[in-house]
């Protein structure tokens, strides 16, 4: 019996848990994570990248701490989303945890938090497949959500997340192609890491509904202030959250 195991089960058995992932880090799977939280109504989300944290980075909120009562922790509101950090905890420190230390922080983040009433949970994953994952699915029954890029050097890590989540019985239901193009007016656009062809391929082999999300250089001006962001990366997302 692991107590703290059973509460965040206990957290999240009622309500839907998307998991959004990537076996490679610098995809944008933290800014995907957050503008879907924030086109889904009656969201919540978790950071779980623990040595990353890069949520509280985009919202604005690094060096904000939880305040963390008895009856557990308190999201920290932007833009009407609850947010739930192990930077909200650290503050701007970085963190190294070994294996076990990584799944029983997993657990008490989720166990903890005050998520009150929200029935969708989404949850940004750290890149690559480790004690993270593994943890997230004692805890609940969850969508995978995969993002990567067009390019090559993507390709052959984000399959390996790809069997892992079919062997383990979790097809992911969406799958991302982002930075994938650059708009240029006229209805034409480059793909300067070309079509991804592959990629796209590995998604529709998996079962899942492939999106294509832009290329937007002014996203850099709300780095910290994401909530605000209306641009074209906002717009794909919001077709992704209709589908889940």
């Amino acid at each position: 019996m692991r107590p703290l195991l059973e509460l965040a089960r206990d957290k999240l058995k009622r309500r839907k848990v998307i998991a959004v992932m990537s076996g490679k880090g610098g995809v944008g799977k933290s800014v995907v994570a957050s503008l879907l939280a924030l086109n889904i109504r009656g969201s919540a989300l978790i950071d779980l990248d623990l040595s990353g944290m890069s949520i509280p980075k985009l919202f604005g909120v690094s060096g904000k701490l939880h305040e963390v009562g008895r009856e557990g922790i308190e999201p920290i509101v932007v833009g009407g989303l609850k947010l739930f950090s192990l930077g909200g905890i650290v503050g701007d420190r970085y963190v190294v945890l070994p294996g076990y230390g990584q799944s029983g922080a997993v657990e008490a983040l989720i166990a903890f938090a005050k998520l009150g009433d929200a029935d969708t949970v989404i949850v940004d994953m750290p890149p690559g497949m480790g004690e993270e994952l593994l943890a997230l699915g004692r805890i609940a029954s969850y969508v995978p959500v995969v993002v990567t890029t067009p390019s090559k050097a993507s390709y052959k890590v984000v399959k390996q997340l790809v069997d892992y989540l079919i062997e383990a019985g979790r097809k992911p239901r969406a799958f991302i192609l982002n930075m994938a193009y650059i708009e240029c007016g006229g209805g034409a656009r480059i793909y300067p890491f070309g079509r991804g062809d592959e990629a796209r391929r590995l998604g529709e082999d998996a079962g899942a509904r492939v999106y294509e999300i832009p290329i937007d250089p002014s996203l850099e001006d709300y780095i910290g202030r994401l909530h605000e962001y209306r641009g074209p990366i906002a717009e794909a997302v919001r077709d992704v959250a209709r589908g889940l």
